[in-house]
């Protein structure tokens, strides 16, 4: 099941500077992405966080992804 948005996990994960090695290509290309944007824009936080919880819900496979973070 995907967390919330309000879910503090998703600033984490947009915040973060964890290695992502253990995730899909996809999960990488997409959090590398919104890093860098969030980075660059930190008040768009909360749309990179519904861009980034609308991709796992409509990937079943990357939701295995989501324990890496």
């Amino acid at each position: 099941m995907v967390p919330t948005a309000n879910d503090p996990c998703w600033t984490r994960v947009l915040t973060s500077e964890k290695d992502l090695s253990a995730a899909s290509l996809a999960t990488k290309i997409l959090v590398t992405r919104l890093r860098r944007e969030v980075k660059g824009a930190p008040a768009e936080m909360m749309a990179k966080i519904n861009e980034l919880r609308a991709y796992f819900e409509k990937n079943a496979f990357a939701l295995k992804d989501l324990a890496h973070f």
